[in-house]
């Protein structure tokens, strides 16, 4: 999972260098969001195929 986690972070800085300040942080909030919301799905929930739709 470590590894998961760095090769995220690594896609992040590089698709988030060149924008402005502003940006970064609304982004970077919003990805906060949801993941804090999947983390909540994920611990609440019994069905895994609702914490881990298949998109069809």
């Amino acid at each position: 999972m470590k590894r998961v986690i760095q090769q995220i972070k690594n896609f992040i800085q590089l698709h988030t260098s060149d924008m402005e300040n502003e940006d970064y942080i609304n982004l970077m909030r919003e990805l906060a969001e949801w993941t804090t919301s999947q983390a909540d799905i994920a611990e609440y929930s019994d069905d895994t195929d609702t914490v881990f739709p298949i998109d069809e």
